[in-house]
């Protein structure tokens, strides 16, 4: 009888504790779905990529670090201590672009470049410039930040306080409220 009743103590013990337990459930389970995933993934140190199309060269990028956020919402990838990168087009000088931050969003087609922008077309005209973007898709690039652009001639320069909207290779442009210098030939046609 002894036994009888000290096992059902256990049992009623057992049963018990596994019913607080399933009473006291914790609720970071539900959350599990909305985690952060705006994390980095890779990193690259270091890094120099060449990208080419059959044999000709298209991108030849160097950067100290890039990091890639392909569990993003919107994956991205940044170059948050600067990118130096030649691009190239077939048959033209290559152009160049150096800045101190630059970040790619691929599956959109935009990308930002930013702090002491430097871009060099074929043609060697240069611009300078805070912050840009380019639109991959339509061929375009936009800045509100102040734009100087110093054409190869060393002559004409223009200067933008408010921005620029430009074809990529910034042959094709509107200045916003804008201020330059341009060559004069002040001889006399006789």
């Amino acid at each position: 009888m002894k036994s009888k009743v000290r096992l059902i103590k256990i049992i009623a013990f057992i049963y018990l504790v596994f019913c607080s337990t399933i009473s006291c459930s914790d609720d970071s389970t539900e959350n599990l779905g909305k985690k952060n995933k705006n994390f980095v993934s890779r990193k690259i140190f270091n890094a120099h990529v060449v990208i080419t199309d059959s044999i000709y060269k298209v991108i030849n990028l160097r950067s100290p670090l890039i990091e890639e956020y392909e569990f993003a919402q919107t994956p991205y990838t940044e170059f948050p201590k600067g990118i130096d990168m030649d691009f190239y087009e077939k048959g033209k000088k290559p152009g160049h672009l150096k800045a101190d931050y630059a970040k790619v969003i691929e599956v959109t087609g935009w990308y930002e470049a930013r702090n002491n922008v430097v871009l060099i077309n074929s043609s060697n005209d240069t611009l300078k410039t805070n912050r840009i973007f380019w639109d991959k898709k339509n061929r375009r690039i936009f800045s509100n930040d102040t734009v100087k652009i110093y054409r190869a001639d060393g002559i004409t320069t223009n200067i933008s306080e408010h921005g620029i909207e430009s074809t990529e290779d910034f042959k094709n442009y509107k200045l916003k409220k804008n201020k330059g210098t341009l060559p004069y030939n002040n001889e006399l046609k006789k």
